[in-house]
């Protein structure tokens, strides 16, 4: 009889996870890695296709949801990108902004029901995290609201325009402290796992001159700095009371940024925050025309990861994607952050072949190779593109399921093992923690009975091996079919990982 080599076992391990599990095919994914979508809500753009109050709109609206989640969860990513407040507008029961109207048809009337609370709910169901995404300063990109919020932020002077955007003005002090309470009523309100902005900072290309809205402001306040520095400066007041905020209230909340693809040339910020210079020929635009300095924030530590929106290929003659990712990667190594790259998916409307394909999922893998400190993600954009790309993905980069990388701030706490698991008719199940402050979540593993504890465990020391998770679960059990192995662990928000509870 011969004998099964290491190479034979892993071969069966996998053809019985296929059996077991048909959505995971366990090849070369790794166990962390954020894995992101952007879902976009203004103008409908991702969801909903409807909007209105009626019963009817508000099944199909939810029937929708569930099948862009579902198909997140198919595809074993990590984390939902959901875009809770577009244009000083919410997707969520608030006391102070109004209900969006791309989700009822009409800004400041309730749809009839929580669109945040409802994702939140579901993508845990499916295992995914769930982001708040938050247009921090964006009021309008030409639309005059006159709800009775929008007449009062007028009537207190809170809203700054350049040609047809308006934003809350960042220079003031009621403005930034209006949107941390913002952001602090969803993550109180919500048990979301994380917060994010996205690149829509002053209004493109205000002018420095006195025919600038907030010239006299500027006055007032720093007249000894550069009008650009002082506009920077009060992008970085925000981040970073946001960020103060999160850290004293709920320290597993992520928060990330999503900025222009370019920063950090030789003329704008490389050399004042000690970063090598962006090599590649596209200009940093942001930093001078809507006042983004990225560098900035990773300097200070006020963003837990940044994920710039590289969005050109490999081969693109000013921007190209490669050098790009090597150089965000290298800058969050040097400042101790994350770096999850936002790659758009939009090319394939148009030219969905195997070779634009192929570019995807190049990049995908050239976020792996390049990181420059073992931490991978991509966030993808926008959810509208998924099913264009999600079978190739499930089939190979993506196929496994994953945790994303542990959070770098504060102290780190090990969560206790989860107790009283057992097993009864194919449901595994187990005593839930419940924590007010700090997110609790579960990784299921499954393996073959007959595998010592010793052969299941990383080599590096990250527990168990990441080809056998099988399930992420919010709540405390789970089905599972009979005939395995199964070990437990509690992970926290920061994905801090606690000692498996095993059980056969």
């Amino acid at each position: 009889m011969k004998l099964l080599t290491k190479r034979s076992i892993a071969s069966l391990v996998v053809l019985a996870n296929l059996l077991l599990f048909p959505g995971n095919t366990f090849g070369g994914s790794p166990k962390r890695e954020m894995r992101g979508v952007w879902l976009a809500t203004v103008w409908g753009i991702d969801w909903p296709s409807v909007t209105g109050t009626t019963p009817s709109v508000q099944a199909k609206q939810k029937a929708e949801m569930k099948t862009i989640l579902d198909r997140c969860e198919a595809m074993n990513l990590t984390s939902v990108f959901f875009q809770v407040r577009g244009m000083g507008d919410v997707m969520y029961e608030s006391t102070l902004e109004p209900w969006s109207g791309f989700v009822s048809g009409q800004r400041g009337v309730s749809p009839g029901w929580d669109p945040l609370r409802f994702v939140t709910e579901e993508c845990h169901k499916r295992g995914l995290e769930c982001y708040a995404w938050v247009n921090p300063f964006r009021w309008s990109s030409g639309t005059d609201y006159n709800s009775v919020p929008d007449r009062r932020w007028k009537e207190r002077g809170w809203l700054l325009s350049h040609g047809k955007y308006t934003v809350f003005n960042p220079g003031l002090e009621d403005v930034r402290e209006h949107l941390v309470a913002i952001c602090r009523e969803i993550v109180d309100g919500y048990e979301v796992d994380g917060l994010v902005f996205d690149d829509y900072f002053y209004p493109n290309r205000i002018p420095e001159t006195p025919a600038a809205a907030d010239y006299n402001l500027w006055q007032e306040q720093a007249p000894w700095m550069s009008f650009g520095d002082w506009r920077r400066a009060n992008v970085h007041k925000l981040v970073a009371d946001v960020h103060c905020m999160l850290a004293d209230t709920h320290p597993d909340v992520r928060f990330g940024i999503s900025p222009a693809g370019v920063a950090g040339k030789k003329h704008t910020s490389a050399i004042k925050w000690g970063m090598e210079s962006c090599g590649v020929k596209a200009d940093d635009w942001q930093y001078g025309e809507i006042y983004s300095d990225p560098l900035g924030w990773l300097y200070q530590r006020t963003v837990d990861f940044i994920s710039p929106q590289i969005y050109w290929s490999t081969s693109h003659s000013t921007a190209p994607y490669e050098p790009l990712s090597q150089w965000w990667s290298e800058a969050a190594r040097l400042y101790g952050c994350h770096f999850y790259s936002s790659m758009t998916l939009a090319p394939l409307e148009k030219n969905n072949s195997s070779e634009q394909r192929g570019e995807l999922l190049r990049q995908v893998e050239t976020n792996r190779r390049l990181s420059t400190t073992g931490e991978f993600g991509s966030v993808l954009y926008s959810a509208k593109f998924l099913p264009k790309l999600s079978g190739d993905l499930a089939r190979s980069h993506f196929s496994s399921k994953a945790l994303t990388p542990e959070l770098r701030r504060g102290e780190i706490i090990m969560p206790e093992a989860p107790s009283g698991v057992k097993m009864k008719s194919g449901i595994l199940s187990w005593n839930e923690k419940h924590d007010t402050k700090n997110i609790i979540r579960y990784a299921v593993y499954a393996y073959p009975a007959h595998f010592s504890r010793e052969d299941i465990m990383d080599e590096h020391g990250d527990g168990i091996k990441g080809e056998f998770l099988v399930k992420i679960c919010y709540g405390n059990s789970t089905d599972v079919p009979l005939g395995m192995a199964y070990a437990v662990t509690a992970v926290s928000g920061a994905s801090i990982e606690s000692e498996p509870t095993f059980v056969k």
